[in-house]
């Protein structure tokens, strides 16, 4: 599976699967007039998108359509990033009477990133760039859209009068069907940019567009830094509020304001791994390293956590294994509350997020306390853990009256949780909990104890850990391969099952262990990896515990699974215990499950068993 990536043209390395943002209001109205719109774009390259949309599409006022067209160098739209998930986003959202914006890039899946040659053939001429309006505004009309987003990403600075006569065109021809042009545009502090931004002329395609998204997001990431900030060196803030400040101020003064959209990332980077995490997996990545310390950046309003020495890296060094920082630098409620309050601070249209599917209703709790300027008091929920594990977030933990927070309780090695209560209550060995709709203060705590008081220990060491895939049933032992990243005690790296995907059509895959003499197991844990780029890693159906007692026969155990499997993107990160019956005399144990058209494989951090 293939997305039409957002790439910087000036940088390398940077993570695939990302789209640009765009936001459209859907009025023509002044700021003043109108409420901030907010707009999220969905990627259709994961499941995700399309699962998020029908949560939270209460909190939107127009749905973009992110990698899924693209132009090519002959004017013609592209749909080679089509996908079954794209569809239906299209039909969810017309059933809401939510409008729709497909982006339409010069991303290349060729060339891996933003093309120059495409927009240069384009923009070549009056009539390579009737071309491309025309069939543009054919696919706007034929599919019922309310306008285009143009993201042209690698305009050649020689390109910018004709890139902003083809604006101009696009929008004269939108407008004569009543339909709209937004443009998602790389972001400038000021007419002095760097050369891969001499193509842009906002103060030119300002006057054109209807709305003028600013794609206010990567600003440092694994291997680059934006001039002036952050001591140009990375690790560093996705989207500092300075950085954006500075952005802004600059727009509002070559673009109306109630013309501009400020984009939001739902993402942020792992400098240990080059890999981009999601708002939703933030709890996960922090779990996994338990002695990280979270910190927060003045400058940037943004927070960070820390498990080790960090050396800077200056703009331009490529992340590697001898460049790589013990570092994560995301986003919070805090954070993207400061963040979202600029749309108000500077009189904007509204605020754009990149992307549906990697965020979760906490993130659009706090978009929209943003957009209310956060007038209600923070609440507090103290968050604590005993000897033995961590709970995450801790400490006094800062929440919106009327919000969600959720919170991940986590055993260190060789210990099970044995209690958590809220507000004093029990609530079980619960690995999870969220406060919904919170209106006053609370308490969550978590209670450990250490294994051992019957004899059992984890014994998933003194076996092999395995894997099986493109099962044609849930008990076949077919395509059987040793995997060594099972049971090797880093629980926060990942194997992919079947790295080639199963494909669409879904097939069985297991993990597990197996030992030489036989084993009395009493409990299985099993960590579900992070979700990739593209939606894989998780089960689609059917998750189990199996065992077998000669080595090749797989037996269903029948024993519970807590909290249930989620059979979505949600399982990403999480734990997942099977608990029942105790099993005498198995030579082998096994966590079992589908995979299907959204997870094409699924990622396992570790299977852990219980027993002697």
């Amino acid at each position: 599976m293939k997305a039409l990536s957002h790439l910087r043209p000036h940088r390398t390395g940077f993570v695939a699967g990302l789209a640009c943002v765009s936001f459209a209001c859907l009025v023509g109205t002044s700021q003043a007039d109108a409420a901030p719109f907010v707009l999220a774009y969905t990627d259709g390259q994961i499941g995700q998108s399309y699962t998020n949309l029908q949560a939270y599409h209460a909190q939107l006022s127009a749905v973009g359509l992110g990698s899924a067209y693209n132009l090519t160098a002959a004017g013609t739209v592209g749909t080679e990033g089509m996908t079954n998930t794209t569809r239906s986003i299209i039909s969810f959202a017309k059933s809401k009477g939510l409008p729709l914006y497909p982006t339409v890039s010069d991303y290349s899946n060729d060339t891996g990133g933003f093309d120059p040659a495409i927009s240069k053939a384009v923009l070549a001429s009056a009539a390579s760039r009737a071309k491309a309006v025309t069939n543009l505004v054919n696919l706007a009309t034929a599919n019922g859209f309310a306008g285009i987003d143009i993201d042209l990403e690698a305009v050649q600075s020689s390109d910018k009068a004709n890139h902003s006569a083809f604006i101009s065109a696009l929008a004269a021809g939108l407008h004569a069907q009543g339909l709209k042009l937004v443009i998602s545009i790389p972001p400038k502090t000021g007419d002095k940019a760097p050369d891969y931004l001499g193509g842009y002329d906002y103060a030119a395609i300002g006057a054109a567009v209807d709305y003028f998204q600013v794609m206010t997001y990567d600003e440092v990431g694994p291997g680059w830094a934006s001039s002036g900030f952050n001591g140009e060196v990375w690790p560093g803030p996705e989207s500092g509020l300075d950085w954006q400040k500075a952005i802004l101020s600059y727009t509002v003064s070559r673009v109306p304001a109630s013309k501009v959209l400020a984009g939001l990332p739902s993402y942020g980077y792992d400098y240990s791994t080059n890999q981009v995490v999601h708002w939703s997996s933030y709890p996960a990545v922090l779990a996994s390293h338990p002695g990280a310390v979270l910190q927060r950046d003045a400058a940037s309003a943004t927070p960070y956590a820390t498990w080790g020495t960090v050396r800077k890296q200056p703009d331009g060094t490529e992340w590697s294994n001898s460049t790589k920082q013990p570092a994560l630098w995301y986003d919070d409620a805090q954070s993207i509350q400061a963040k979202t309050a600029l749309v108000n601070a500077y009189g904007l249209a509204g605020t754009s997020v990149w992307a549906m599917g990697y965020e979760d209703a906490s993130f659009w709790s706090a978009v929209k306390a943003g957009l209310d300027n956060g007038a209600t008091a923070p609440l507090s929920i103290d968050a604590s853990a005993g000897t033995g594990g961590s709970i995450v977030p801790s400490g006094s933990v800062q929440v919106q009256q009327g919000r969600s927070q959720g919170f991940s309780i986590v055993p260190n090695a060789g210990y099970d949780i044995s209690a958590v209560t809220v507000d004093g209550a029990a609530v079980g060995a619960v690995t999870s909990y969220t406060f919904s709709d919170v209106q006053a203060g609370h308490s969550i705590r978590a209670a450990f104890t250490a294994r051992g008081g019957s004899g059992d220990t984890q014994i998933e060491a003194s076996g092999t850990g395995q894997v099986w895939t493109k099962g044609a049933t849930a008990l076949s032992n077919a395509n059987r391969q040793a995997r060594t990243g099972i049971n090797d005690g880093k629980l926060a790296t990942g194997v992919t099952l079947n790295a080639a995907g199963e494909g669409e059509t879904g097939k069985w895959e297991a993990a597990g262990v197996t030992w030489s003499a036989a084993k009395t197991v009493s409990k299985v844990t099993f960590i579900n990896g992070a979700i990739d780029s593209y939606g894989n890693g998780y089960f689609e159906s059917g998750v189990s515990l199996q065992y077998t007692t000669d080595g090749t026969r797989w037996i269903e155990s029948g024993w519970a699974i807590a909290p249930a499997y989620p059979n979505s993107a949600a399982a990403g990160g999480a734990s997942y215990a099977f608990s029942g019956t105790p099993l005498a005399g198995v030579l082998g144990v096994r966590v079992s499950g589908k995979t299907g058209p959204q997870s094409w494989s699924a990622i396992v951090n570790e299977v852990q068993v219980t027993g002697r």
